[in-house]
């Protein structure tokens, strides 16, 4: 097994004078951007002292930098950490430090307010420095195919991360096994509509891509419609990922817009995130009749990608494991069950991570025996593909963002006002789910409503502000005394 740099470096050699990379404006050849990222490598090794394996962050929107940086990371023999770019300030804070992050890389100067010391490097810092030739680049990266590679929070970011860590092994297997499936070859042309900190991103997306030669289109975020559009109508794309959200917005924009032909060009179109509704399905084949619909199941966990429909197939589903991954479904009691059955889905494979960064506790009760334990409930229908029902966990899918109630009511927790909160999700027509709060205030207190949502604002990103605030005399608990949240979904639903 080798290295995620190793495995790519040796695939620019043989394709170096293939563009691989595009933005709106510009195109970059595999050798370039090996050239790029080996400068970044450089730099970072001439200007700071760092012991091999530490954690850099890179902070940067869907531009060309963000894959130079993650590939300098890796040719230094460093563990990469995507901060995502529409974070507070106070949940970069909180991503630096529970990461343990020694430099930033980023487009942009360091932020004057943040609280944290910590070297922050740009990109005109780099680019001062002479360029080193291809052929110059020397391949002597420390690091073990089995040791940690990529550290991605999956919560964040206001009080304890829950920060997965992923092996090169995880990553380059998925990678693989994904555009295998998937059937990525050098004449596609992938254009990016994720953010690049998301896991599915980073290793079905850039990395997959680049491992099977298919053109990488990389457009800063949000990435307009209407953009998207003349890439479509121009030929410029054969396929791209979204989450089914993005979906809506481009098929109701295509039909408010009566200039549009059917994009024929588009062969696959990827789904993750969330479940897509099979009248979205419906209106997608409209817009792109010539594309396989593929939608897929994983979880950050698990390097993501778990599962996946095969091209051409047409009963929607999350499909079958891809190669090396194991799926069974269990009960309340662990006992795998049987025919059509719902139970909880467990996963095996090269794909499990290596467990959550400082958290040996939570490691050992989400990975049993190798297996790892998502929390999400499903089960296999008549053609043997996996149909996912629901969570067992409280996390809220937000336009295939997941949301974590516990992190937004510790931050609510901090205000004086407050004296217990909940925070729920429920049903959106655009989103899939939002969050609300319910709010006990404490007695001697009076709490506005506009101000605590314009507090929000500042201090957490913008899909985990409550869209409603709900003052109640208590709060709804079980009979252990735990957050009734269930119950109060039921409620809600009623209404």
């Amino acid at each position: 097994m080798m290295t995620i740099i190793q495995r790519l470096f040796m695939e620019a050699c043989d394709r170096k004078d293939q563009i691989i990379l595009q933005d709106l404006k510009e195109q970059w050849t595999y050798a370039e951007v090996m050239t790029e990222a080996y400068l970044i490598a450089l730099y970072i090794k001439k200007n700071f002292e760092l012991e091999a394996g530490s954690h850099l962050a890179v902070y940067t929107n869907n531009e060309p930098l963000f894959i130079t940086a993650a590939l300098g990371i890796q040719f230094s023999g460093h563990v990469l950490i995507p901060v995502p770019y529409s974070a507070s300030l106070t949940e970069i804070e909180n991503i630096l430090q529970a990461s343990d992050a020694k430099l930033v890389i980023s487009k942009y100067a360091q932020p004057a307010r943040l609280n944290r010391h910590i070297y922050w490097v740009t990109a005109q810092d780099f680019s001062q420095e002479p360029v080193p030739s291809f052929e110059s680049i020397s391949l002597t990266n420390p690091s073990d195919p089995n040791s940690c590679a990529i550290l991605l929070p999956t919560s964040g970011t206001t009080g304890q991360s829950k920060i997965v860590m992923l092996s090169h092994e995880n990553v380059l297997t998925n990678a693989l096994a994904h555009g295998r499936k998937v059937g990525y070859t050098d004449q596609d042309s992938f254009l990016v509509t994720m953010p690049v900190h998301f896991s599915s991103t980073i290793v079905t997306q850039l990395i997959s891509c680049m491992l099977f030669g298919t053109r990488i289109r990389l457009i800063s975020l949000p990435l307009l419609p209407r953009t998207a559009f003349r890439l479509f109508q121009d030929k410029a794309v054969t396929a791209f990922s979204a989450v089914p959200t993005q979906l809506m917005h481009f098929v109701s924009d295509y039909h408010q817009t009566t200039n549009w032909s059917a994009f024929d060009s588009i062969e696959f179109i990827v789904i993750s995130g969330a479940p897509i509704p099979a009248k979205l399905v419906d209106n997608l084949q409209t817009v792109f009749p010539q594309a396989d619909i593929i939608q897929t199941y994983g979880l950050t966990e698990a390097s993501p990608r778990v599962s996946m429909m095969d091209r051409g197939e047409r009963c929607l589903s999350c499909g079958s494991p891809i190669s090396d991954v194991s799926i069974r479904l269990v009960d309340e009691e662990e006992n795998e069950v049987e025919g059509a059955a719902i139970g909880e889905v467990w996963v095996k494979g090269p794909n499990v991570m290596l467990g959550y960064y400082n958290n040996p506790e939570l490691t050992n009760a989400t990975i049993v025996d190798g297996w790892l334990k998502t929390g999400d409930l499903g089960f296999w229908n008549e053609s043997g593909c996996l149909i996912i029902t629901g969570r067992k966990k409280n996390i809220i899918i937000s336009g295939g963002i997941n949301i974590y109630p516990e992190e937004i009511e510790e931050f609510l927790y901090g205000l004086k006002e407050v004296e217990e909160v909940m925070i729920v999700g429920v049903h959106d027509d655009l989103l899939d789910e939002v969050p609300i709060a319910f709010l006990k205030v404490c007695e001697e207190c009076l709490i506005d409503l506009d101000a605590l949502t314009q507090h929000c604002n500042l201090h957490l990103s913008s899909y985990k502000v409550p869209r409603q605030w709900r003052i109640v005399d208590d709060i709804p608990k079980t009979k252990t005394g735990k957050l009734d949240r269930a119950s109060t979904k039921c409620l809600l639903l009623n209404e």
